[in-house]
């Protein structure tokens, strides 16, 4: 009896949940890495919502403490927020796919080795427009592609999703 009931909470953990919603918040949080990592942020460029604060004090503050780390502690509020407002399935993905952006961001910017502060971005150098548009392009697909598999990688999306709910509107089935 015992392994039933181990079967039936797993089961019970499990439900509403998507390997294809994992699969595609795993595409979308490196997408959005890529663009913020390799372009925005290298020319100091700023993005929108909590990344943006995140890249933002990732500048300021001593080298030990990271881009990644800032995703993470500013955003987690949001989603404790968001926990009962949306539900248990938008949480997972949203918290998975902020750990998948953050850990792509740790690596290119942690162990690829590459100089961003002296080389810039290492596909547009130091051009600002190219870098901007890449970059916001990326992150906005990135961001989009999260919401489209159920999830949000910025407090602000959950913020968006939260009125959208509160309002009757829909961003996308499910949500």
């Amino acid at each position: 009896m015992k392994g039933f009931d181990i079967v039936t909470k797993l089961k019970k953990l499990f439900a509403g949940l998507s390997v294809k919603n994992f699969i595609g918040l795993t595409i979308a949080g490196i997408i959005n890495a890529l663009g913020v990592s390799l372009f925005l942020s290298p020319l100091g460029l700023i993005d929108g919502g909590l990344s943006g604060t995140s890249i933002f004090l990732d500048k300021i503050t001593p080298a030990y403490l990271v881009l990644s780390y800032f995703l993470i502690i500013l955003n987690f509020p949001f989603y404790l927020l968001a926990h009962k407002k949306i539900g248990k399935v938008f949480i997972v993905y949203s918290l998975f796919g902020i750990v998948i952006y953050s850990l792509t961001a740790f690596i290119l910017e942690n162990v690829v080795e590459y100089n961003y502060a002296v080389n810039g971005s290492p596909i547009v150098g130091h051009d600002v427009l190219l870098a901007a548009l890449f970059g916001g392009l990326l992150s906005g697909v990135g961001s989009g592609m999260t919401i489209r598999f159920g999830g949000a990688l910025d407090g602000v999306e959950v913020m968006a999703v939260l009125f959208a709910k509160k309002l009757g509107m829909t961003l996308r089935n499910g949500i």
